[in-house]
């Protein structure tokens, strides 16, 4: 927060640079991204395009972007019927800027798992950006119309509806954000907002027949992001996993993966981005063959496939995969 109002002082000052217009608005840019897929990936995957992009930007050309999904998550899940009946009420999915136009798979997998614990599943008609990036760059105007925003449609259902968030950085946006900045509803909103890996364990420790599991036996590591360390009970996601039969589960004693959003993008902040991140990639690289890394940050994703030349997964993908 102190570093938000910091970049707030100094745009109201200087007003907002290219790089911060540009990364505040990045689920603008999965909108646009998504229309041709096929092309702008094509694009974003030339150095001759990332480097032109870095020059005006300040975004190194060293690191892969994201790739646009060709089908999102929102348009799958507007077709999606479920085979199960549900009977342990509504959740609400937020379907998170990554999710929506970059790894719908992770959405999916999410679907799957709630519906087979008996709920119902909806996302968030017309929702808007969380502001995470925006607060970053110190935008803290965007921020709090995105805030209100999207307060205001989750104060217009259920209140007794649970609100469930696959990325962590989203997550602390509801859960502690939106109230530092003293946006009216926020307290309330907060209540119900839960990470995806502390819902599903709470449930399972209530109810450890919710899910069937196979029995196949496997290694998981798990990596922390940042902010699900410091706002929820982090090891909750290893008890998660353990639910699950004959699974070795330990969680990655490694500290920041020094991506951090957006800022191992930057140009200027590539070369100490991974010298954050060694510690990280060293404990992977020590994980016996055949283990699955976890990780639950879209950032912490990235950087850990770009360095480590792994396939990261999201838990919810790991709870997907084993169902019975």
């Amino acid at each position: 927060l102190l570093k938000a109002e910091l970049l707030h002082a100094r745009i109201k000052q200087h007003h907002l640079t290219a790089q911060q217009r540009l990364i505040s608005s990045v689920d603008l840019l999965g909108r646009i991204g998504t229309v041709m897929p096929h092309l702008t990936n094509w694009l974003m995957n030339r150095r001759s395009v990332r480097h032109i992009m870095g020059r005006m930007f300040d975004l190194t050309d060293q690191r892969p972007l994201p790739e646009f999904a060709h089908r999102r998550f929102d348009r799958w899940f507007a077709k999606h019927k479920s085979l199960t009946t549900p009977h342990r009420g509504r959740v609400i999915l937020w379907d998170d800027t990554f999710v929506r136009y970059h790894e719908p798979h992770i959405g999916h997998a999410a679907v799957a798992v709630l519906e087979a614990a008996g709920f119902e599943v909806a996302l968030v008609s017309k929702r808007k950006c969380c502001g995470r990036p925006a607060f970053s760059m110190g935008h803290l105007d965007l921020s709090e119309e995105l805030g209100r925003h999207n307060l205001a449609l989750l104060a217009g259902g259920d209140e007794n509806e649970p609100v469930l968030f696959l990325e962590p950085s989203c997550y602390s946006m509801f859960a502690e954000d939106y109230r530092e900045l003293k946006l009216p509803g926020a307290e309330a909103i907060a209540a119900r907002c839960y990470l995806f890996e502390d819902f599903m364990e709470n449930l399972l420790r209530q109810e450890p027949d919710a899910l069937k599991f196979d029995r196949e036996p496997g290694r998981i590591a798990i990596h922390l992001h940042c902010h699900a360390k410091a706002l929820t009970d982090g090891k909750s996601a290893v008890r998660l996993a353990s639910h699950i039969p004959n699974r070795a589960v330990k969680l990655i004693e490694a500290g920041c993966c020094g991506m951090a959003g957006s800022f191992g993008m930057l140009e200027s902040k590539y070369e100490l981005s991974l010298k954050i991140a060694e510690p990280l990639l060293q404990a992977i690289q020590q994980q016996p063959y055949g283990t699955t890394v976890v990780v639950s940050g879209a950032s912490c994703r990235h950087q850990v496939q770009h360095l480590a030349t792994v396939r990261a997964k999201h838990m919810a993908e790991i709870l997907a995969e084993a169902l019975a």
